[in-house]
């Protein structure tokens, strides 16, 4: 069944809050998941490595920078530690409009510029990615 939501909502209530930021993920559809992330003023998320799972980021509101690094190694190759075995790793600029994809295997963290603004994305990706 369809579900409309407004303004970029995601809809229901945030399934993972800090300080840092607020994740609200809808997991109605059978194949893909939708969240919607808020990060706080000079905040980031934790940064992780993408699995099972190709990942398109829309930046709705804000600015600020995401760093992505694609590894040569395999998928316990690099532990905790996402600076071992990179084959390349890249730095964006984010602001709002823009649209990121991301490949499952690479690692990703997203950091918010702005001393007094949110920065906030939607995420579409596989279920098969989704961390509960």
């Amino acid at each position: 069944m369809a579900k409309k939501y407004n303004n970029f909502r995601i809809g229901g209530s945030p399934h993972n809050v800090n300080e840092d930021y607020a994740v609200w993920t809808n997991d109605l559809l059978q194949r893909v998941i939708a969240s919607k992330t808020v990060i706080q003023p000079s905040k980031s998320t934790h940064g992780h490595k993408l699995i099972d799972s190709d990942v398109v980021y829309i930046i709705t509101n804000g600015r600020g920078t995401m760093e992505v690094v694609e590894y040569a190694n395999s998928d316990e190759g690099h532990g905790s530690n996402p600076s071992y075995g990179i084959e390349h790793k890249d730095s964006y600029d984010l602001s709002s409009g823009d649209v990121i994809l991301i490949e499952s295997g690479d690692y990703c963290k997203v950091m918010n510029d702005s001393d007094h603004d949110q920065l906030t994305y939607l995420r579409i990706f596989d279920r098969g990615g989704w961390r509960k």
